[in-house]
C-alpha cells in the first residue's frame, strides 16, 4: 500500500527491463478496446505480416504499395498533416530498409483531455529507456480546448503541455479513430511499425505500465525475439493505477477563482457586499418576487433543484447550474453564450421569461435603494430623476430607449454593467466544504469506503476523467451529449451553436473571445462539473434526468439515439461507451462528490 503523500513524492521509475512491466489485464477500457499483432509480425485476425525490403514495396522508393486501410495489421494510407511549418507526412517516417525495426507512435489528443493532458505531461519517461531511440512520435490535435476544430495555430500551445515534444500536427477529422471499430476515450496511441508502415497496436489512455509493456512486446516480436515476460502490477492504495492516481490528487478542492481582468472590482470586498445584497433582491425585477437567489438558493446547493427554473415570469429551457464555483469556469452557461461572470450576471435582469426587466429599470432600483452603496464603489450616479432623459422602464430597442440620447444612454449602460460586476464580485467570494474526497486525497485511506473506491476506479477505467478531471471535474468544452431536450416547446436544444452566435452579438462580449461557429457545435453543451453533482439533482441541460443513475446510464449509451428528435448533434467517436451495469457501478463515487457552499 502506498500512502497519498508518498506517491507524490516519487515519481514512476520506468523501468529498464520486462521484469518492471505490467501484464495486460481485459478488465480496463484501455485494454479491452485495444489490439496487436500476433508475435510472429501476423495480424491476430488473420491479416497479412510484414513487407519484404524492396523498391517494389513502395511508390517511387516513398511509400509502400498496399491496400490501405487504417486496422490492426493494415498499411496506413500515405496521409499527410497540416503543421507548423509546413505539413508532417506519413512517409516521413516510412524506413524499409532500416537494420532494425522501430515504431511510430501516433498519439492523438485534445487540450481539453485530462488523461490527454497527463500522457503528454509525461512523454519523456518513455523516451527515457532504453527502448526510447527506438520510438518516433507524432502527436496529433484533434480539436483546441474548447472542443472547437483545431487550426494550426493552436499548435504552439498544445507542444507546451508535452515535456519532450517531437512532431505535432492538426487532424480535425480524426482520421487514426477508424483503427478501433468500437468507441474508446482519448489519447488514443496507435503503435505503427516504420519499416511498413502497418499497424501493430492501438490502445486507450494506456496505464504507464500498459503501454510500456506493449512497446516492448511490439519490439520484440519485430526483432523475432520472445514476448517479454508479464511483471506483478502496480497499484496505489491497491486500486490505482500511476495515471490515474496523479489525476486523481489534482482534484483537489478549487481555491481563489482566477483573475478577471474585465472586471476592475473583482475583488473589491465592497463590490461583494453589494452585489450579496443585489443577489438577493427582489426589487430589481419589475414583479418584485424573483431575484438571482430565486434560481440559485443557498440551502440547495446555490441551485433550485428544479427541472428547468420557473424563473420571475415563465419556465425556461434549461436546467439552473449552481454558481458556487462559477467564477473558475472559462464559459458561462451551458452553451457558452456570456465569457464573464458578470456578463452572465446581466442575462437574466433583462430576459423575459426571467426578471422580465430593463437596464433602465434595474438603474432607478439602483439609484431608489443603494445610492451610497454604489457610489463607494463606482462612484456618483448620475441624476436619474428626470424622467424625460431616464425613462423608467426601456433597454435597445425599446422606443423609450432609442429616445435617448447617446450619452444618457451609456450611463444607464454603465450602472447595468456595474449591477453585474458587483453580482460577481460576490459570487467570486464563494468557496464550498471539502468532501470524502478531498479527505482521502489528503491522506485519509479510509475517507472512502472499497465499494467507493471500485467506483472511483470505474471513473477512470470507463474514460469519465478524459473530460472530468481537475478540482472542478470539468475541462469547460462543449460536447453533444445528445442529453433530451428541457425546451418547453420540445424541440431538441441546439446548444453551443446558437451560444456562439448569441455571445458574437453582444455588447458585453471580450475581444478575446473566439467567437468562430462550427457544425460541430450543434447540440454540444459545457461539460458539467462534478464536484457538487451529488445533491444537485435533476441532471443534465434540459434536467430531465431525474437520478445519478440515469445520467450515468445516458452518458454510457452516448446519448440519445440519434432517431430520437429529443437531441441533435452527433456524439464523438471518443466519448467512450459502456454497459448499463458499469454505469450503475459509478454511482457511489458520484454520491461522494457533494459541493456544500461556506457559510
Amino acid at each position: 500500500m502506498v500512502g497519498p503523500a508518498a506517491a507524490l513524492r516519487s515519481r514512476w521509475r520506468p523501468a529498464r527491463a520486462a521484469a518492471a512491466l505490467i501484464a495486460i489485464v481485459a478488465c480496463s477500457g484501455s485494454s479491452d478496446n485495444d489490439g496487436a499483432l500476433r508475435a510472429d509480425g501476423g495480424a491476430r485476425d488473420g491479416g497479412p505480416g510484414p513487407l519484404s525490403c524492396s523498391d517494389e514495396g513502395s511508390v517511387d522508393g516513398g511509400y509502400p504499395v498496399a491496400d490501405y486501410r487504417v486496422a490492426i495489421g493494415g498499411t496506413l494510407p500515405d496521409w499527410s498533416f497540416d503543421s507548423l511549418p509546413g505539413k508532417v507526412a506519413l512517409r516521413d517516417y516510412y524506413e524499409p530498409c532500416a537494420p532494425r525495426a522501430r515504431l511510430l507512435v501516433v498519439r492523438v489528443g485534445a487540450p481539453w483531455c485530462g488523461t490527454c493532458r497527463w500522457h503528454l505531461a509525461h512523454t519523456g519517461e518513455l523516451g527515457a529507456l532504453d527502448i526510447g531511440p527506438r520510438l518516433r512520435w507524432l502527436d496529433l490535435l484533434v480539436s483546441d480546448r474548447d472542443n472547437d476544430p483545431p487550426q494550426t495555430a493552436d499548435i504552439p500551445s498544445y507542444r507546451a503541455l508535452i515535456d519532450a515534444p517531437d512532431a505535432i500536427a492538426i487532424d480535425p477529422n480524426y482520421a487514426f479513430g477508424s483503427v478501433d471499430p468500437g468507441r474508446g476515450s482519448l489519447p488514443l496511441v496507435v503503435l505503427v511499425d516504420t519499416r511498413t508502415m502497418t499497424v501493430r497496436s492501438y490502445l486507450h489512455d494506456p496505464d504507464p505500465q500498459l503501454l510500456e509493456l506493449r512497446l516492448r512486446q511490439e519490439l520484440a516480436a519485430l526483432d523475432r525475439l520472445p514476448e517479454p515476460a508479464y511483471p506483478p502490477l502496480e497499484r496505489f492504495d491497491g486500486v490505482f493505477t500511476r495515471n490515474q492516481w496523479s489525476l486523481l490528487h489534482d482534484m483537489t478542492l478549487p481555491g481563489a477563482p482566477p483573475a478577471e481582468p474585465s472586471n476592475a472590482k473583482a475583488d473589491d470586498p465592497a463590490a461583494a457586499a453589494l452585489g450579496k445584497a443585489l443577489f438577493q433582491d427582489v426589487r430589481l425585477s419589475p414583479s418584485g418576487k424573483v431575484a438571482c437567489g430565486s434560481c440559485h438558493d443557498a440551502t440547495r446547493n446555490l441551485q433550485d433543484g428544479l427541472p428547468q427554473s420557473t424563473g420571475g415570469v415563465a419556465t425556461v429551457d434549461r436546467n439552473s447550474p449552481s454558481v458556487a464555483l462559477a467564477a473558475h469556469a472559462r464559459w458561462q452557461l451551458w452553451d457558452g453564450r456570456a465569457d464573464t461572470l458578470w456578463m452572465q450576471a446581466l442575462g437574466p435582469l433583462e430576459d423575459a421569461r426571467e426578471f422580465g426587466g430593463t437596464r433602465l429599470f434595474v438603474a432607478h432600483a439602483v439609484a431608489a435603494h443603494y445610492p451610497g452603496a454604489y457610489a463607494s464603489v463606482f462612484g456618483p450616479l448620475p441624476d436619474l430623476a428626470d424622467v424625460q432623459r431616464f425613462p423608467s422602464a426601456g433597454r435597445p430597442g425599446d422606443p423609450t430607449w432609442e429616445a435617448m440620447s447617446p450619452g444618457d444612454r451609456q450611463a444607464t449602460t454603465t450602472i447595468f454593467m456595474n449591477v453585474g460586476k458587483a453580482i460577481a464580485a460576490y459570487e467570486r467570494t464563494l468557496r464550498v466544504k471539502p468532501n470524502r474526497l478531498d479527505a482521502y486525497i489528503g491522506g485519509d485511506l479510509g475517507a472512502l469506503s472499497p465499494d467507493e473506491k471500485s467506483s472511483l476506479s470505474g471513473f477512470f477505467v470507463n474514460g469519465c476523467a478524459q473530460c472530468h478531471w481537475g478540482p472542478r471535474l470539468t475541462d469547460d468544452a462543449f460536447h453533444p451529449d445528445r442529453y433530451p431536450t428541457g425546451r418547453q416547446d420540445g424541440q431538441a436544444d441546439r446548444g453551443r451553436i446558437d451560444g456562439i452566435a448569441r455571445l458574437a452579438s453582444s455588447e458585453f462580449v471580450q475581444p478575446s473571445s473566439s467567437l468562430v461557429a462550427h457544425a460541430a457545435q450543434l447540440g454540444s453543451f459545457k461539460t458539467a462539473p462534478l464536484r457538487g453533482v451529488a445533491g444537485s439533482a435533476p441532471y443534465g441541460h434540459g434536467g430531465t434526468l431525474a437520478t445519478l443513475q440515469e445520467a450515468a446510464r445516458n452518458y454510457g449509451t452516448a446519448g440519445l439515439p440519434m432517431s430520437d428528435p429529443r437531441a441533435v448533434g452527433a456524439t464523438e467517436r471518443w466519448l467512450p461507451e459502456f454497459a448499463q451495469s458499469h454505469a450503475d457501478a459509478l454511482v457511489p463515487f458520484l454520491q461522494v462528490l457533494t459541493a456544500e457552499p461556506e457559510p
